[in-house]
């Protein structure tokens, strides 16, 4: 009696890996681009975030109250960066991994209620 395995016996054991391979891979690649979403997510929320304090300082100082009046303004990341509200890091895209232009910009809308809402212009 001959010891070892056939020629199928090989060829199915290497396609269930072939199989297997192709489904961690998959699942893999889901993964971290759902984490890639999440991140830029909370990269657009930090600018977001500072624009609607530096609005709100502004206001609060009496400085700026077109904003509100005219129904929205828009505020770019060098004005945020140089207020101290945001550093160098918050500026990198998480998705691509390359910085923005500070020239990009936040809009401050003011509905008909005067509730804020911010949103990132890239």
């Amino acid at each position: 009696m001959k010891k070892g395995f056939t020629l199928i016996e090989l060829i199915v054991v290497i396609g269930l890996v072939a199989i297997l391979g192709l489904v961690i891979t998959s699942n893999l690649t889901g993964a971290f681009s759902n984490q890639q979403d999440e991140q830029y997510t909370f990269f657009k929320e930090t600018l977001e975030d500072a624009a609607c304090t530096f609005i709100d300082l502004e206001v609060a100082s009496s400085k700026k109250t077109s904003c509100r009046n005219n129904g929205s303004c828009t505020v770019n990341l060098q004005t945020l960066l140089e207020q101290g509200l945001i550093v160098d890091s918050d500026l990198v895209n998480p998705k691509t991994g390359t910085a923005v232009s500070t020239s990009n910009t936040v809009t401050i809308s003011y509905n008909a209620e005067g509730i804020k809402s911010c949103s990132y212009n890239e």
